[in-house]
């Protein structure tokens, strides 16, 4: 085994000129130049070119033979010394290391430390800036800018205060203003009441039928009326479909019965959703379906119930004009006592969210009135008693004034102040009719609960 490590420690011998040696720097060139003294033909990628023999001559713009113009005329200041143009080095030479110039300042002569305002103002660069100045090189802005204005929240409006009752101060102002501008309104509604009355009169002396011709009209008009207060809201109801299942049902109570009730119904309700089904009204299918039933619903269905009271046994038909005639006249004699009562006394307001106009003062005293009516004047008609016109008007002075109340909500939450402009000093039929609406199906079911009916 040692004879083995004594022959792998023994280099073997070389042949001459083999090796490796390192040379200087002057035998390197003298090997990269050759045998005879003359440079490779072929530069490396890493050699650097030489400098060229003599500067290239510096070049002016606009260049001489552009400074004449077409005529051959040159200009006025053409023998003037021409500026000096700056010379730039050569890349193959080293940088200097000298900072630009700006415009016609001063080089800076190195960095300064400025620890304050006052430091900057000596050393002003002017770059000839005409534009306006916005952000942080706006000199108007205020020292300490409210950057956070669009985040908050703009404030409520203050509601406006609605007072019910007149202060000592402008009371005499305040009555004045009613007798010169209210009163010609007041003039002109009982004007158009009375004349209500007169057409009603007359077609109930004509006979039920009539009467219930007048109703259909009527109920059809406040339909129409409806729906078109809907469309101005921004809703598009199916407008043709309730105004034929509003007629529909004001003859189909008179001729079946409690029964057309349900049948006109369903029909109603399943034609709506197919009339945005098929596309008849392209619009959002759940918010106009809704709003078409509750329009028929409201007037359709609660008017129907006028011919209801005028359908009766055989042999007893003057009985339907006379329920008919009892709802009427309570209803007319609570709206009116309510809206006087509540002028006159009215301090406290029965639901100021909804109508601030209307007062409990008023309230109360309608409902006494209408109580005292019914008693009075409806006991004394065929088939009623003494004890039925009580009960019916007590009835009444209920449910009318929730009737009106409840279109004041439905105009409140559309942003419209009256539902028409048919009835001058009234508004619209919804705003004559809407305490009728609710006071039709109470008589109905008061007087069958009485068995009158």
């Amino acid at each position: 085994m040692a004879d083995h490590d004594d022959e792998r420690s023994t280099p073997p011998p070389r042949a001459p000129g083999e090796g490796i040696r390192i040379i200087g720097a002057e035998e390197a060139s003298a090997a990269v130049d050759g045998p005879g003294g003359g440079r490779r033909a072929q530069n490396r990628p890493h050699d650097v070119p030489p400098p060229p023999p003599a500067r290239a001559p510096t070049l002016r713009f606009p260049l001489e033979e552009d400074e004449a113009d077409d005529d051959g005329v040159e200009d006025a200041d053409q023998g003037a010394p021409a500026p000096a143009a700056a010379e730039l080095p050569h890349w193959t030479e080293p940088p200097t290391g000298e900072v630009p110039r700006v415009g016609d300042e001063p080089s800076w002569s190195g960095p300064r430390w400025r620890d304050s305002g006052a430091d900057w103002d000596e050393t002003a660069i002017d770059l000839g800036d005409e534009e306006p100045r916005l952000g942080a090189l706006d000199t108007s802005r205020p020292d300490v800018p409210d950057l956070y204005d669009f985040d908050e929240p703009a404030a409520p409006p203050t509601p406006t205060p609605i007072r019910t009752r007149a202060t000592p101060g402008d009371a005499p102002a305040r009555r004045g203003l009613t007798r010169r501008g209210g009163g010609r309104e007041n003039v002109r509604a009982v004007a158009i009441g009375v004349g209500l009355g007169a057409i009603f009169l007359l077609f109930a002396s004509l006979g039920p039928k009539y009467l219930l011709v007048l109703s259909a009209i009527i109920v059809a008009a406040l339909t129409v009326e409806l729906y078109a207060v809907l469309r101005r809201a921004g809703y598009k109801p199916a407008t043709l479909l309730g105004l034929v299942a509003t007629i529909a049902l004001m003859f189909g109570v008179y001729w079946k019965g409690e029964r057309a009730i349900p049948l006109v119904m369903v029909l109603v309700v399943v034609f709506t959703f197919l009339w945005y089904l098929a596309g008849v009204v392209h619009a959002r299918p759940t918010v106009n379906v809704a709003a078409t039933i509750m329009a028929f619903a409201w007037s359709g269905l609660l008017g129907s119930y006028a011919g209801l009271l005028l359908k009766t046994a055989p042999g007893h038909h003057r009985d339907g004009v006379a329920f008919l005639l009892a709802a009427v006249l309570l209803t007319v004699v609570n709206d009116v006592i309510a809206y006087v009562g509540g002028q006159a006394f009215g301090r406290t307001p029965l639901a100021p969210a909804v109508s601030p106009n209307k007062t409990w003062e008023g309230f109360a005293l309608a409902f006494v009135a209408t109580a005292l009516c019914g008693a009075g004047i409806v006991g004394q008609i065929h088939p009623f008693t003494v004890k039925r016109g009580l009960a019916l008007g007590l009835v009444i002075g209920v449910v009318a004034p929730l009737g009106d109340l409840a279109e004041s909500m439905i105009k409140r939450d559309l942003g419209v102040k009256d539902m028409g402009a048919v009835l001058p000093g009234h508004g619209g039929l919804a705003d004559r009719f809407d305490a009728m609406l609710f006071a039709l199906p109470a008589t109905y079911y008061l007087l069958q609960f009485m068995k009158v009916v």
